[in-house]
């Protein structure tokens, strides 16, 4: 039998897409990490990840170890829109940077999502389940998936969900769910929030320090899901970090599954793994656990904007 050759933790990381919500977090998680020696950041002014050249050239160049790919195309009614812009992105964007990673020996990171599923299935979706997206979003995603897996077996797909997390610095970031909710809150509004979609809420940091350990793991190719334990409803997320902020304007639960007149959402997506090693899996605590953390973080500062008077 040929022997294991150890793993050496990758030392040269680049993050595409580390303006948004996400890629920032991948960023600042591997930056601080000692195991790793550097980090490069590109948003969409320095990586287009729907021109093949550039992100050759910017992989080239960077000379990475390991090419996280947070680019993304997001927001199911923006991707029912326009969807040549959402394969544009999520499917071709990623054929780009697999094959770019795939030529020069790095390691592909796709994130994917949920919505790969129909969420009519029994139960949370574990990697042996077979996606079946019901949105442009999620078959988008799905295509960004197999395109990123063809290009080199030994890429990653991390599905993930419900992200919250620190705000990104990036003025164009759209903010997200959580702390949109908390701006609302903290402006005396509440929200009426759907209570009858189920999925597995995610802090950002938690993603991204496990996909630091997956990678230093040296983990086998193909599909991961990485989310905090537990589900909860997008009316529970909501509720427990008004509470969690000490607010007053509790959310009022809704119900629907998406805006009026939208594409419904899937009704139940949460996700657990069966892939991830156990000393990795162990990362993924609780999802309360977590957003108890955001909020002690970052919960101040998202409701002292909120709060200050805008000057238009």
């Amino acid at each position: 039998m040929a022997e294991r050759v150890p793993v050496r933790a990758p030392r040269r990381w680049l993050v595409l897409g580390a303006e948004g919500l996400l890629g920032s977090a991948v960023a600042d998680v591997a930056g601080a990490d000692p195991r790793i020696a550097s980090v490069v950041r590109a948003g969409r002014d320095r990586a287009d990840v729907t021109r093949p050249a550039d992100v050759a050239r910017l992989v080239r160049a960077a000379r990475p170890d390991v090419v996280v790919n947070a680019a993304v195309f997001t927001g199911v009614d923006p991707c029912e829109a326009d969807p040549a812009g959402a394969y544009g992105v999520n499917a071709l964007g990623a054929r780009w940077v697999a094959r770019a990673c795939a030529d020069t020996g790095a390691r592909c990171v796709y994130i994917s999502t949920d919505y790969v599923f129909d969420g009519t299935g029994e139960g949370p979706y574990d990697e042996r389940a077979a996606p079946r997206p019901v949105l442009t979003y999620g078959v988008s995603k799905l295509a960004g998936e197999l395109e990123t897996l063809h290009a080199d077996p030994r890429h990653l797909v991390v599905r993930t969900a419900a992200l919250f997390g620190p705000p990104a610095p990036s003025a164009r970031r759209r903010a997200g769910f959580v702390e949109r909710i908390l701006r609302r809150a903290a402006a005396g509004e509440r929200a009426d929030v759907v209570d009858t979609l189920v999925m597995s809420p995610t802090y950002t940091v938690d993603l991204a320090r496990t996909v630091v350990e997956m990678l230093a793991a040296g983990v086998d190719g193909g599909p991961y899901h990485v989310v905090n334990e537990g589900s909860a409803t997008w009316y529970d997320l909501a509720r427990a970090a008004v509470v969690g902020a000490g607010l007053p304007a509790l959310p009022r639960p809704a119900a629907g599954a998406g805006p009026a007149g939208g594409p419904a959402r899937p009704p139940s997506t949460p996700l657990t793994s069966v892939r991830l090693p156990p000393h990795v899996r162990r990362l993924n605590r609780p999802w309360q656990d977590a957003l108890t953390e955001f909020l002690r973080e970052h919960g101040p500062a998202v409701v002292a904007a909120a709060k200050r008077p805008h000057h238009h």
